[in-house]
């Protein structure tokens, strides 16, 4: 008690709940409801109180109209932000314990297992095959290996193994809490409530100015100065368009309902009108261009290479072979190879939970190993739990970083052991650990490196029989033979080059920034259709040139990789400071401060979101 008195709760500290009296002085405070006060008061000194009570009912009708829009996205906000609410499993006292995360403390030692959601920044004491997927603070597609010694960020998610960590920062000082303090900036005025003040401003200034000259004009020809007065005030009520701000919000409304009914949410009726005059779209990549979902996309055995199609990690696609479907000999290659790599894995595929999930498969485990899964499940290979019953697991050397592979034994109906292996090319493709031929093994490497310098990440996968079961798993990494290679990424969504070509034809200037690697980047970008070959932007920037100064004009790129959350918001704000219209998108911490920068924030529901408390999350429109 006395740390959590000294350090405060392990919260990001929440935004301040708005009264209803600030949201209403909000409204009024708008250039064009000022003049329609100003036109109350001069009707009411008229006498003219039918004029005054409609003039009253407009600005009524407008402030509640805009009130009950921002209360109701903000309430659909807090309850998506309460979806999870996670615990901790700490060490304390010598014995294991579990509480709230809000009550972790520094020097608490955090246990850690597969599923678990990092409850603060934390430094990595023992680690066991430990993959960490921090894609929601840095952008990273592929889950992060993690060695002791390693540092851990609040908020990412154990993919698979174990680790114990003891807590170095919590609240406000971890990586999340700096975030958090990024979005404390003043809420700029959207593009239309500028244009709107300015026209209000302009109105008000000329109506004042006519009035004067009326009344003067008035007083020098001799007429009475309250029946000038009268006249003056009655042609400032004229000059004043009572039905603008209605006509402009109801509009916005409607827009507003329009989005809702394609499950987008916005928060501010102005950005409705913001969004229609875009001119530069900033877009994450994982989960916003992309799946945010690891799945196969082709496999290469010595003797052909198959293409998978699919959506996320539903067991079901199809398999081509150069456009066309493979023979039943042919599809066998693929079989005994996924096969293996179904054997050698440790992660899981949850089906849907209900319809509104319909075709929603998720991952438990590492999510490079469910896409093995789904991939096996399209080729046809037989179920897992069949696989598991006809050759069980005997033993096992897990993947580390030291080795970049991992490797199980089994037994089969005959009595062998059998032996799978998969890894890193580099890893797997060595003689000391295969035993085909040296043309196989350099054929086999040539495709690795053409496959990863398309943005894959790429595995090599081996098997072997022996007759007997070795001392140590590592013992049997030897003498296998290759069965070919899979490339797995995180594929972009089926409607996003068609966006992105939607937006060029509308004027709006598509820009990636990503916090992912520059390989990745580029191929997603390139997919897509936001970079082609003969484009001067074709140079893919990435975050250290960024903090280096060697980038003279941030506008001129198109695509940014290893980006960190201030760089994205240098970005956004170096297009904003040439008169640009900026939106950004995305569905990570990560983009939080850019998304709150630029003139419009478009909040994607993250796909990927894992963790034990799950939930679809819709769109947000900010």
């Amino acid at each position: 008690m006395r740390q959590l008195a000294e350090y405060g709760r392990n919260e990001v500290a929440a935004a301040r709940t708005v009264p209803l009296y600030a949201r209403v002085l909000t409204q009024l405070r708008d250039a064009l409801i000022l003049v329609l006060l100003g036109a109350v008061v001069l009707t009411l000194a008229i006498g003219d109180h039918a004029d005054a009570m409609v003039i009253a009912l407009v600005i009524v009708v407008n402030t509640a109209v805009g009130v009950a829009q921002e209360v109701r996205a903000d309430n659909a906000v807090a309850a998506l932000s309460a979806l999870s609410a996670p615990n901790a499993r700490v060490l304390r006292d010598f014995a294991p314990g579990e509480v709230p995360a809000a009550e972790v403390v520094p020097g608490d030692v955090l246990i850690l297992g597969e599923g678990d959601i990092v409850a603060a920044d934390a430094e990595l004491g023992e680690a066991a095959a430990l993959l960490v997927d921090e894609s929601m603070l840095t952008g990273e597609s592929v889950p992060v290996d993690k060695v002791p010694g390693a540092r851990l960020s609040a908020g990412t998610v154990v993919a698979r193994g174990r680790g114990v960590a003891t807590v170095t920062a919590t609240g406000a000082a971890s990586a999340l809490g700096r975030i958090a303090a990024q979005l404390d900036a003043k809420r700029e005025p959207t593009p239309l409530q500028r244009r709107l003040g300015a026209l209000g401003r302009v109105l008000a200034a000329v109506t004042l100015g006519l009035c004067l000259v009326v009344f003067g004009l008035g007083l020098v020809r001799g007429v009475p100065v309250a029946t000038m007065a009268v006249t003056a005030i009655s042609l400032a009520v004229a000059a004043v368009p009572e039905s603008l701000p209605a006509v402009v919000t109801l509009a916005l409304a409607l827009g507003a309902r329009r989005m809702a009914d394609r499950h987008a949410l916005v928060r501010r009726l102005p950005a409705v009108e913001t969004l229609g005059s875009v001119t530069v779209l900033a877009t994450d990549k994982t989960g916003t261009l992309t799946e945010g979902r690891m799945v196969v996309q082709h496999v290469w055995t010595p003797r052909c290479t198959f293409d998978f199609y699919g959506v996320g990690y539903e067991p079901e696609g199809d398999i081509r072979i150069e456009g066309k479907r493979p023979t039943s000999d042919e599809l066998d290659f693929a079989r005994e190879l996924l096969t293996v790599t179904a054997l050698c894995n440790d992660a899981g595929l949850r089906p849907p939970q209900d319809s509104a999930d319909k075709n929603l498969w998720t991952a438990v485990g590492d999510p490079m190993e469910a896409a093995l899964l789904a991939a096996a499940a399209k080729a046809g290979c037989a179920d897992r739990a069949r696989l598991v019953r006809e050759r069980p697991r005997t033993d096992e050397s897990p993947f580390d970083s030291m080795r970049q592979r991992m490797s199980t034994l089994h037994t089969t109906p005959s009595g062998q052991v059998l032996v799978c292996l998969k890894g890193a090319p580099e890893a797997v493709l060595q003689t000391t650990v295969l035993a085909d031929t040296t043309d196989l093994l350099r054929g086999a490497r040539q495709e690795a490196t053409l496959l990863a310098a398309q943005g894959y990440r790429v595995l090599a996968v081996a098997s072997g029989t022996r007759d007997d079961l070795p001392r140590h798993p590592a013992e049997a990494e030897s003498g296998l033979r290759l069965l070919g290679l899979v490339a797995i990424s995180d594929p972009p969504k089926p409607h996003a080059t068609a966006t992105l070509a939607a937006c060029r034809a509308a004027g709006v200037t598509p820009v990636l920034i990503t916090g992912d690697h520059p390989a990745a980047a580029r191929a997603i970008a390139k997919r897509v259709g936001l970079l082609h070959g003969d484009q001067a932007q074709e140079h893919v920037v990435t975050g250290p040139d960024v903090a280096a100064g060697r980038v003279a004009d941030l506008t001129a790129v198109r695509v940014f990789a290893r980006t960190t959350p201030q760089q994205k918001l240098a970005i956004v704000e170096a297009w904003r400071s040439r008169g640009e219209i900026t939106a950004m998108t995305g569905d990570g911490v990560n983009d939080g401060p850019a998304l709150r920068q630029a003139d419009i924030g478009v909040a994607m529901g993250p796909a990927r979101y894992r963790g034990r408390a799950t939930g679809r999350r819709p769109r947000a429109h900010r």
